[in-house]
């Protein structure tokens, strides 16, 4: 009687301990890149800092403190009448860029943005580039957006040099099937569908491999976004 009894508790005990082992893999997996992963991924934090010739060499990561969500004070506040320059116009905006490729993984996904983490000092909006705390209060969230992260915020136009690697920002405000559209230099332009995509903030890594003017604009469910300019040189 006694063994008959050891028996289906050692069975139990293995089964609880397999279930334990089981939930521990499962738990981990909470990160992956876009297209087809609602979960977040780490992102790298937009630099506010104005950006110059020399590139920042290191790959930026996600920072991991929530603390101070959306700042009373933006660490750069543009002048709220200020407009976009003109491309080819001296004085233009420079990408925030980087020498160093981002992981392979990320280089042609889309990926999370986490805005309460990271919000930008200005976004270009209706004309002008507005401070985030008054961006995000007029900003009516309906139809999608893009911009590149530059010297003075989320601008609609960049500059930066050949070679280096920079953030395209974009809104989503429905689910949906994300495409973008890619005019390059030479002419040529390019397709890409990222499947769906859930409302919120996004970005992906744009490659400035050649010199020229590159012209990208995105979609999600068949509805249209801006477009933004990047010149290379």
């Amino acid at each position: 009687m006694q063994n008959k009894n050891i028996k289906p508790l050692l069975v139990l005990s293995m089964l609880c301990i397999g279930l334990l082992l089981t939930g521990g893999v499962m738990a981990e997996d909470t990160y992956g890149a876009y297209p087809g992963a609602p979960t977040q991924v780490p992102t790298p934090t937009p630099s506010t800092s104005t950006a110059t010739t020399t590139p920042v060499t290191a790959y930026p990561t996600q920072p991991t403190d929530t603390t101070g969500i959306l700042p009373a004070t933006p660490t750069v506040t543009p002048p709220a009448t200020s407009t976009v320059t003109p491309p080819g116009a001296s004085g233009s905006a420079t990408a925030i860029y980087y020498a160093q490729a981002p992981p392979v993984a990320q280089q042609n996904a889309l990926l999370a943005y986490n805005i309460q983490v990271a919000p930008p000092a200005a976004v270009y909006y209706s004309g002008s580039y507005l401070p985030w705390t008054s961006f995000y209060q007029v900003f009516p969230a309906t139809s999608p957006a893009l911009w590149v992260s530059s010297s003075v915020g989320w601008s609609w136009y960049a500059t930066c040099p050949v070679g280096s690697w920079v953030q395209v920002l974009m809104y989503v405000p429905v689910t949906g099937t994300m495409k973008t559209y890619d005019l390059f230099p030479d002419g040529n332009s390019r397709y890409n569908s990222y499947g769906f995509a859930s409302p919120g903030y996004k970005y992906r890594w744009f490659n400035a491999n050649a010199p020229g003017r590159y012209i990208t604009m995105l979609t999600i469910a068949d509805i249209p976004s801006n477009y933004i300019t990047i010149d290379v040189a």
